[in-house]
């Protein structure tokens, strides 16, 4: 099991972090090379199917997804179900002082065999893509929230 984890503070109360973090569609604002889809049959919340494709051109992939656990405003979980990434998703808000917010992303990938040693490898450059992700994140509900 190989797990990331990445963190942002936010200028805003987390009730506003989790609007924005759970507006699926609207991923790709802040997540750099992600479209994000949500099936049409698919509930709001709990038991929703969403689907993301990351990556340009030939060097993309699908991750499809369904959401198991749905605490709003404070978690969200995700059962990723394809060949690519697989595991757990985990967004985390917590409430800070001043009306403000942290939000968390954790990755709990299955790695076992040549996965592991994929997974370890593309640690770093992932981390590095999450927190630039999350800067833009907190830089987006700030100003919505201002």
């Amino acid at each position: 099991m190989t797990t990331l984890s990445v963190s942002v503070d936010v200028d805003a109360p987390a009730e506003r972090t989790w609007d924005v973090v759970t507006d699926w569609e609207r991923q790709g604002e802040w997540m750099p090379m992600t479209d994000v889809r949500v099936s049409a049959d698919s509930p709001i919340g709990l038991g929703a199917k969403i689907s993301a494709r990351s990556g340009v051109g030939p060097a993309s992939f699908v991750d499809p997804m369904v959401i198991d656990v749905w605490q709003p405003p404070y978690r969200c979980e995700v059962v990723h179900l394809g060949k690519i990434v697989t595991g757990r998703g985990v967004f985390l808000i917590e409430e800070l002082p001043d009306g403000r917010s942290r939000f968390t992303w954790q990755e709990v990938l299955d790695s076992s065999g040549a996965r592991k040693v994929i997974d370890r490898v593309g640690l770093p450059p992932t981390r590095a893509l999450l927190s630039v992700a999350l800067k833009r994140l907190a830089r987006l509900v700030a100003s919505e929230s201002a």
